[in-house]
């Protein structure tokens, strides 16, 4: 048996950040729709764009943001949906947007069919995105699409990894990672990237932005490499720094095996890390979190005022 499907992680080119915000939320999104068309061209059966793909390089306030994507949720879907049902094709399309009313930094999931499956919420928002009014979410749904489970977490929720492990042990053999991350290089980002697929043993997928073809990369700008990865760890696909596409044909009915892990012989690592779980163990994950002034860096050298 096997289950096999093909990913694309659609590694978006920075836009310029000059003109008119609409004007530019627009030139993202027939960015978006050019790439989209190319995944599907090339017969991807899943899609997922970057964090917030409609506004990313905004310069956006509290007052300016709310009003421009009061209808993203709309135009995604309007634009996005003809694109999934031409090729059969899923795409996670995240986005800041007005959901219910509330602003949100959020993925929305499009079937094979151009309708919307759910959407995810970013649990862990940063201060800055709070500052403009949006709303972290508080669940960490699955979602059934091409004969898949997925789940999404977004840039600042896999500093935490309890965002990949709920959406493990809620059922997701796919955990797609739409992020803007920059300033870190080699080693950091490397681990990082891998870093969920050996926890969980799912297959994971970054998805981020590349750097202007013209320009070579440097620590700093935004930071690429979307991939795909095996539950093993090992990279399929990498577009690189780039604009681009990683593709990569995966085998959801192929786990990650381990010898002698809880015992001899070769078992499937999945089954075995749920089974020795101690979640009455972990009363600390769970206890109120409490919070402490920011330290600026270099303030608290030898104080020990960073301890938790």
């Amino acid at each position: 048996m096997s289950r096999p499907l093909t990913i694309a992680a659609v590694q978006l080119p920075t836009l310029p950040d000059s003109g008119p915000a609409p004007d530019r939320q627009t030139a993202r999104f027939t960015s978006a729709e050019h790439w989209l068309e190319q995944a599907g061209q090339r017969g991807a059966d899943l899609a997922c764009l970057g964090e917030t793909f409609n506004v990313v390089g905004l310069d956006l306030t509290r007052t300016t943001a709310t009003p421009l994507v009061r209808d993203a949720l709309a135009a995604t879907l309007n634009r996005f949906a003809p694109i999934a049902r031409r090729h059969n094709m899923a795409i996670i399309a995240p986005v800041l947007a007005v959901l219910d009313d509330v602003l949100r930094n959020a993925a929305l999931v499009i079937d094979a069919r151009g309708e919307l499956a759910g959407q995810y919420c970013k649990v862990h928002c940063i201060e800055n995105e709070k500052a403009l009014g949006v709303v972290p979410g508080d669940t960490w749904p699955v979602f059934d699409v091409k004969g898949a489970r997925i789940g999404v977490q977004i840039c600042h929720d896999n500093s935490f990894p309890e965002s990949a492990r709920c959406l493990t042990l809620n059922g997701a053999e796919i955990i797609f990672w739409p992020h803007i991350m920059s300033g870190w290089g080699g080693e950091f980002m490397d681990v990082l990237l891998r870093a969920p697929a050996i926890h969980n043993g799912v297959h994971v997928v970054p998805v981020c932005y590349g750097c202007p073809p013209e320009r070579a990369w440097r620590p700093g700008m935004l930071i690429g490499r979307s991939s795909v990865i095996g539950p093993d760890a090992t990279i399929l696909a990498d577009a690189g720094r780039h604009p681009g596409i990683a593709f990569a044909q995966i085998d959801l009915d192929a786990p990650r095996v381990a010898t002698c892990f809880t015992r001899d012989g070769d078992w499937v690592w999945r089954t075995d890390m749920s089974n020795d779980r101690r979640p009455d163990t972990y009363a600390a994950l769970t206890a109120p979190n409490l919070r402490r002034p920011p330290i600026r860096a270099g303030d608290a050298g030898g104080t020990g005022a960073f301890k938790l």
